[in-house]
């Protein structure tokens, strides 16, 4: 008997979540995917859509976009709002016990390449703070801070990023509001439409839109995550959905916002947010905005990196582990400079997380009919259900090769005019279905 308790304890954190301990309902919910896409990254993106698009052009990316990315956001949060399960522990199921090593791995590299650029983005934003009213640089030091007060906080999981998520909400909300204000009162809308897209800088509608895809992309693997917590279906779709498209718009269009601003007004343009917000008369409050963003952000990367490490050895304690891969970020953040290939690294993730992500959802709602045995993905070695061959459903594994490449091959060396995300999704859906169809007609 003891025995048994010391397994479910060791074992807690990818348990699934019974319905009568959740705790998420549609607000909350809410709250925590809004605060999060209310992030600098995610200005950063908007900002450097313009003037390769001009401000109207850019919000027609972005709300397209959304609407197509909220889908397998949406959909990857139900199936852990039905099976209470973790994004990467409800991989078993369609990888495999072993197979699901493949995107627990990506997954968790990814997170730490999303960790690096948060952690360092906040440093910039709390330094110019400092800078401002004490005239000290200490961006090391300011770096580093961050992701401890992200680490702390994380280490409370679910109940210390609900808690935070709500008040960053409404403080974001007061700042991004007058900025907004001013954009459009001072200046005026007609003046803002009337910057002009510049064809030079290579960017296209299309690819934008394939960029906002690939965002919405990037937070996925949290869906299951967090949306195991809420309490109704309900509350995962609405909150997840009106949550990260309300925030997403918000947050990209702010960016192009500020930037199509600064143009038209004649001023310095750059493309560091503080200087940005410093440039339209916000520096200290828009840098408050954009640490309070990140650490909003960044709470969540590594509380979802931590659970898909937990995936591949769930005997790990959950602080010691989230710690740890604070750590690791910390020191990234301090010498990765991933910022400098930034919309590089997003295109990257629409690579790898595109296939993933469309063959569990093809394989949950479409092959499994949402008929899982949640015991046999928790417990697999009891069970011979999620075993395929060795561990390892190779259609799975194999048609993530193929998709991948596809969607490298025609996002980077043959840019297709309509982006390559959407027909990456229908790629690995249809190959994936055929080849499981297949399959089962030989048994």
């Amino acid at each position: 008997m003891s025995e048994g308790k010391n397994e479910a304890a060791v074992m807690s954190d990818v348990l699934p979540i019974s319905q009568d301990k959740r705790t998420l309902g549609g607000i909350s919910n809410f709250a925590i995917w809004f605060s999060c896409n209310m992030v600098t990254t995610t200005m950063l993106t908007g900002m450097m859509f313009v003037p390769g698009l001009s401000f109207g052009s850019t919000m027609l990316a972005v709300i397209l976009g959304c609407v197509i990315g909220i889908i397998p956001l949406i959909l990857i949060g139900v199936i852990g709002n039905h099976t209470g399960l973790t994004t990467m522990v409800s991989a078993r199921m369609t990888f495999g016990q072993k197979g699901a090593y493949l995107p627990s791995m990506i997954n968790i590299l990814i997170y730490i390449g999303w960790s690096w650029s948060q952690a360092a983005l906040g440093g910039a934003a709390l330094n110019y703070i400092i800078k401002s009213l004490f005239g000290v640089d200490l961006l090391t030091v300011c770096v580093i801070f961050t992701e401890a007060l992200v680490v702390f906080i994380a280490l409370y999981a679910i109940k210390g990023i609900s808690v935070y998520e709500k008040i960053a909400m409404v403080l974001i909300i007061i700042i991004m509001g007058a900025v907004a204000i001013k954009g459009f009162s001072s200046i005026g809308m007609s003046n803002l439409l009337a910057v002009a897209d510049d064809p030079t800088q290579g960017i296209t509608v299309m690819s934008a839109f394939d960029i906002v895809v690939a965002t919405a992309l990037s937070w996925t693997p949290m869906a299951a995550d967090y949306n195991r917590e809420c309490k109704t279906v309900r509350a995962t779709v609405l909150g997840t959905g009106l949550g990260y498209s309300i925030g997403t718009i918000i947050s990209m269009g702010s960016g192009a916002l500020m930037v199509t601003m600064i143009l038209a007004s004649n001023l310095t343009l750059s493309y560091e947010p503080s200087e940005v917000f410093g440039e339209i008369g916000f520096g200290i409050a828009g840098a408050i905005v954009m640490f309070m963003s990140i650490i909003a952000a960044n709470v969540m990367i590594i509380y979802s990196g931590t659970m898909s490490l937990l995936n591949i050895v769930p005997k790990l304690p959950y602080k010691k582990t989230a710690i740890v891969f604070g750590l690791v970020c910390i020191v990234g953040a301090v010498f990765s400079g991933i910022l400098d290939v930034f919309l590089s690294f997003v295109n990257l993730i629409g690579v790898l997380f595109m296939p993933i992500f469309a063959i569990m959802i093809v394989d949950y709602f479409i092959v499994k009919k949402q008929k899982v045995d949640v015991d046999a993905v928790v417990y697999g070695e009891k069970y011979d259900t999620y075993q395929y061959s060795g561990g390892v459903n190779w259609i799975a594994v194999i048609v993530f090769l193929i998709s991948a490449a596809f969607a490298y091959v025609f996002s980077s060396v043959y840019p297709l005019v309509t982006g390559a995300t959407i027909p990456t999704f229908f790629l690995a859906c249809i190959l994936y279905l055929v080849l499981m169809k297949i399959k089962g007609a030989k048994k």
